[in-house]
């Protein structure tokens, strides 16, 4: 899971009037210490979370209204309610007028289509969080990593949505269009393999955008296998990305955020090749950072990529096996995966959605 750099372009601060309480916690915001700033940051997730959870958060999409009508219409008592009201305002997601609240204008365009990632499934990782934490404490002291199971049962299907919106404007535009000849090759008609293809969402849209192509969507994690409104030329399959069934060969295999998820990467690279036609393309993207730590953490996602990888992505790697690859680590781990393996012409395009996208060709 990442947040892309062009996310700090986006238009937070909207040409619109603000309440006083929008003001203050953005003034108060450049003032307080660090540790105070970021338990304020703490308790806002924490409460859009639970908003999320009983349905206030939607009743307070659905056009806002009086504390008695967002409660009766999320089903929550109004007192609880009214608190809840109270501290989202506080943190600068709602107003508040005339005994009226709805969302602010920011948080509206954040929990909106166009934004570039899904806040709503950001919001259900928070909401899962607590209840892997445990894992991850023993994890941490036994370096032992986490079944994926438990991040399963947490999280479900929803963190899977938070790249989504970034897929739809840069996979087929951006990062296939890049490949030299590729979108003359899938528009013609060719096949593509999706490799920990999560909820199939990145699958569906390849097979949008070229009818004529066949796209299989592999993943372990049968969560994905049986989902619905899948394009007719998608196919999704259950399978470990180091065991991945023969029998048909791909000009495009793809890996989206996902490689340092899956253990060594060795054997992953190993089965893409075996998987690819002859001169097919091995396209990865992982977190844009470049592995070195002075120049990464003045970076805006950074943090970001850090503290999930504490939490998620490096514990399912060690639990797959691996020696701690993480999205933080830059891509030199991929390239030399892949140049180890015989993949040539391999390169490292930096994305401006916050991806580095690497690529090798069979």
């Amino acid at each position: 899971m990442q947040v892309g750099d062009h996310i700090n372009a986006s238009p937070y601060y909207l040409e619109e009037e603000t309440s006083v309480s929008e003001t203050n916690v953005s003034e108060a915001a450049d003032t307080l210490p660090r540790f105070v700033a970021d338990l304020c940051g703490w308790y806002s997730m924490t409460m859009l979370a639970l908003g999320s959870r009983v349905g206030l958060l939607d009743a307070l999409r659905e056009g806002g209204g009086t504390v008695e009508e967002i409660s009766g219409r999320s089903g929550v008592d109004p007192r609880n309610g009214r608190e809840w009201l109270r501290a989202v305002t506080a943190g600068g997601h709602a107003v508040e007028r005339d005994g009226r609240f709805e969302l602010s204008p920011e948080t509206a365009m954040v929990l909106g289509p166009d934004f570039p990632i899904d806040a709503r499934a950001v919001i259900a990782f928070a909401e899962g969080a607590p209840a892997v934490l445990d894992s991850v404490v023993d994890a941490m002291v036994a370096g032992s990593g986490v079944d994926p199971g438990t991040y399963e049962r947490a999280f479900g299907a929803g963190v899977a949505r938070i790249n989504t919106p970034i897929y739809l404007a840069a996979l087929v535009p951006e990062w296939i269009s890049g490949v030299l000849g590729m979108t003359e090759t899938l528009s013609e008609g060719g096949m593509v393999a999706d490799l920990a293809c999560g909820n199939g969402d990145a699958a569906a849209l390849i097979a949008a955008a070229f009818p004529a192509t066949r796209v299989v969507g592999f993943d372990q994690d049968t969560i994905v296998i049986g989902r619905e409104a899948l394009p007719d030329n998608v196919e999704l399959v259950a399978a470990d990305a180091k065991h991945l069934p023969r029998g048909r060969l791909f000009d495009l295999v793809v890996c989206l955020d996902s490689l340092h998820h899956l253990g060594d990467p060795g054997p992953v690279v190993q089965e893409v090749h075996a998987i690819l036609k002859p001169g097919g393309v091995f396209l990865i993207a992982e977190p844009g950072l470049t592995g070195d730590l002075t120049v990464d953490s003045a970076e805006p996602i950074a943090l970001i990529v850090y503290a999930s990888s504490v939490m998620y992505c490096l514990q399912q790697n060690l639990a797959a096996g691996g020696a701690g690859q993480s999205g933080g680590d830059g891509p030199d781990w991929v390239l030399a995966a892949l140049e180890a393996d015989g993949f040539r012409d391999c390169a490292v395009s930096p994305s401006a959605t916050g991806f580095n996208i690497i690529t090798g060709r069979a």
